[in-house]
């Protein structure tokens, strides 16, 4: 056979040779990767965003409950302390931190989680990295080998070939050379793009699981602070309780001697009771002119509804309110066997006591009726509302017609008259007979 007869035949079977389609399993195996990172990071992404509400709960919740701690401190200071709702504050702010804590334990979990799962993330990406490289490195090889065969003629391979069909098969991919690497490079250069993308979203991850870890951490350090407030607020109730306790022991001490004969108690009630109406019949000229001055200089308290008008008039435990009560030595009133005028509040002697509102002095001084004289003030306020300061010592910070501000002190705290302990008898007056009314309505 001629040589140009070979040649023709040569190129004959070489053009009827298909060109195979580029497949590699490393790159379809990198696509399945990035896909499976992707889902990863999707899944990494709603970790985070239910980590980022459990610190934002947490935070309000921390919040509220400092501002339970916040008031129950300003609350347990003085007498404004109504024990019962501060315990139940107290307990609730307990309950809460307990939830708060739980909450915490959770977030940590999850962010525990989220860091195994980001690693994972990031290993992947590594890999992904160390594939691309291969390929790249095995493309450049590819491409030095086709620059080699380029620069060998036709001629030369089927000269120096072994045998027909290996220059059959070496011709046949040289020929594929340019568009299969074509499609290489570019699988490689969108492999490459979509792990730039993922990688960015990685570092970004990162970062905000960082924040969230410093916010964690945060939490966790205010929960030890209000746990520390909560601690403190617990032991100031137990010794407030414990005061109020004492004091009305001593009060129960002394009446159930008294009452023990009920007959010598009813008396007593009794005596007590034309006592005081003898003292507002003295006075009651005196405080209905004091009322009209008060009135004009200060325009007067409103009788009803005006609730946070006056300020507590000293500082101490309250051990008997106002209302029915079952301590013998309080007169009858309406329904109610025995009534309490006032508010009783109890502290050591000297305590200072001040004007619950602006008002003129209308009577400072011992009840000259009483078989043992209490000390006491009445402050006419205007608008028919009086106070009454009962069991003072006798002290005489201000006189009968002085007008006094709201704050300012009239007395010291003490145990005069048919006092059982060191307390306050603090009474309000409304209209023109002066009817004890609930101080509450009136006070913060």
């Amino acid at each position: 056979m001629s040589w140009s007869r070979l040649l023709v035949l040569l190129f004959v079977v070489i053009l009827a040779i298909p060109v195979i389609p580029p497949s590699s399993v490393e790159a379809a195996s990198l696509k399945d990767q990035i896909a499976a990172a992707k889902e990863r990071q999707a899944a990494l992404t709603r970790s985070i965003e239910r980590s980022e509400r459990l610190v934002s709960q947490l935070k309000s919740e921390e919040a509220q409950t400092q501002r339970d701690l916040t008031q129950t401190e300003e609350d347990l200071k003085d007498i404004r302390a109504d024990q019962v709702a501060v315990k139940a504050r107290i307990e609730q702010v307990q309950e809460r931190l307990d939830r708060i804590e739980a909450r915490h334990v959770e977030l940590v979990d999850e962010q525990r989680q989220t860091d195994f799962t980001l690693g994972l993330l990031e290993q992947e990406l590594a890999n992904g990295e160390a594939d691309l490289k291969a390929r790249r490195q095995a493309l450049g090889l590819r491409l030095a080998e086709a620059y080699r065969s380029e620069t060998t003629t036709l001629l030369e391979q089927v000269f120096t070939a072994e045998s027909f069909s290996d220059v059959l098969t070496d011709t046949s991919a040289f020929l594929s050379y340019g568009d299969h690497d074509a499609q290489l490079a570019q699988q490689i250069a969108q492999d490459q793009q979509a792990l730039d993308s993922l990688r960015l979203l990685t570092t970004s991850t990162r970062l905000r699981t960082d924040q969230l870890r410093r916010e964690t951490l945060a939490t966790q350090a205010k929960v030890v602070e209000l746990r520390e407030q909560l601690r403190q607020a617990k032991q100031r109730l137990a010794k407030l309780e414990a005061r109020t306790e004492q004091a009305r022991d001593r009060q129960r001490a002394a009446i159930v001697r008294i009452a023990a004969n009920k007959k010598q108690a009813m008396a007593m009630v009794k005596k007590q009771q034309d006592a005081r109406n003898k003292l507002m019949r003295s006075i009651r000229s005196k405080v209905a002119a004091m009322q009209a001055r008060a009135s004009a200089q200060f325009g007067g308290v409103a009788p009803t509804g005006s609730s946070g008008r006056f300020d507590w008039p000293t500082r101490g435990a309250i051990t008997q309110g106002y209302g029915c009560t079952g301590y013998y030595i309080n007169p009858p009133r309406g329904s109610c066997p025995h009534f309490h005028d006032g508010i009783d509040i109890a502290n050591s002697s000297g305590t200072p006591i001040y004007a619950a509102a602006s008002g003129v002095v209308a009577f400072i001084g011992w009840n000259p009726y009483e078989y043992n004289p209490a000390f006491m003030a009445v402050i006419a306020h205007g608008g028919g509302i009086s106070t009454l300061y009962g069991h003072m010592l006798a002290t005489y910070p201000v006189s009968v017609g002085q007008s006094v501000r709201k704050g300012q002190r009239i007395g010291s705290m003490g145990n005069t008259g048919g006092s059982f302990g060191t307390h306050l008898h603090f009474e309000v007056w409304a209209g023109g007979e002066w009817t004890p009314v609930n101080p509450y309505a009136y006070l913060p």
